[in-house]
């Protein structure tokens, strides 16, 4: 049995992180977060890539995807795009809701925008439960034990740095920050 991995993955740099106070909902990566995005280093080929489904985790997912398809060991029977299994989970949305830049959109506005993601899991509307410690830890806790039971041993997380500090024990991520995590060491 191989060792199961977690790869976590915060967004790159987007415009709330620059402009503090930032009025609109699910704001976008900057210049310099697209740059962050597409300078990550890979240094192996996930077998699943779970993402938020904001606009700068979505954005950061695309910048992966395209390096992926470019990895020395990257092998697709589908034209230059990876085989590599992409959902959006809405489990790996920000916590701290009490912000209007943690908001995400309806999945509408989502499959319009991406109509190549599968958003099946997110609500018609962004009307999630609003932030709670408790509730925070019940969703990583969800989340983990719903990965531990999922058949790929790498799976890339891309996500924010609230979500990722309750999945993963209190660890901090700066923008493109990563991680690794072996799962038997985690808690669930």
């Amino acid at each position: 049995m191989s060792v199961k991995r977690f790869h976590a993955l915060r967004h790159g740099q987007a415009i709330h992180n620059v402009q503090r106070g930032w009025p609109e909902r699910d704001p976008p990566l900057t210049e310099q977060g697209l740059a962050e995005a597409s300078g990550v280093p890979l240094t192996f080929i996930p077998d699943l890539i779970i993402c938020s489904p904001m606009t700068r985790t979505i954005q950061t997912l695309y910048a992966i995807l395209s390096k992926l398809k470019d990895h020395p060991t990257h092998s697709s029977s589908i034209g230059n795009e990876p085989d590599i299994r992409v959902e959006i989970w809405p489990e790996l949305r920000e916590t701290h809701d009490h912000a209007t830049c943690n908001l995400g959109r309806s999945r509408v506005e989502l499959e319009a925008a991406y109509p190549s993601l599968d958003f099946s899991r997110c609500h018609e509307e962004w009307d999630y439960p609003g932030h709670t410690d408790e509730r925070a830890f019940q969703r990583a806790e969800a989340l983990l034990q719903e990965l531990k039971g999922r058949p790929e041993s790498n799976v890339l997380l891309i996500s924010h740095r609230g979500i990722l500090r309750y999945i993963f024990g209190g660890e901090i991520f700066r923008n493109c920050g990563r991680k690794h995590f072996r799962a038997s060491r985690l808690c669930c």
